[in-house]
């Protein structure tokens, strides 16, 4: 049952990327610092962030799936940001971009099918 923004899976799945995305960017150049790491901090965070707040208003279908969009607009910005890291050599652990690029791909889906379904998940 759901009965907090902590409930629902898609929240616990980005809070959890948006940790581990911190701690890549700890490695990156300080020549991206203003610029890719901090486009990536703010998009992996934004997610559990506009999950939140959009839990929120979910009593207006609209507005819920507004934020859930804007969710998986964050997704696939970061999968672009892992293309963009791995072309550029930032994150040396083999096969971790294709993971983290994997994971968003899988929140992308959840949040498409919560985005579709919410009144299931009431």
């Amino acid at each position: 049952m759901i009965t907090s923004f902590l409930d629902l899976e898609v929240y616990k799945e980005s809070f959890q990327l948006s940790l581990e995305i911190e701690e890549v960017l700890k490695a990156y150049p300080s020549s991206e610092k203003f610029l890719l790491a901090d486009q990536m901090r703010r998009a992996s965070r934004s997610i559990p962030a506009q999950l939140a707040e959009g839990y929120a208003r979910r009593e207006s279908i609209k507005d819920f799936q507004r934020y859930i969009r804007d969710c998986i607009g964050e997704s696939n910005e970061m999968i672009n940001h892992l293309l963009l890291s791995r072309h550029k050599g930032y994150i040396k652990k083999t096969g971790y971009v294709d993971e983290l690029i994997e994971r968003y791909n899988k929140l992308c889906k959840k949040l498409i099918n919560l985005k579709n379904n919410w009144q299931n998940f009431k």
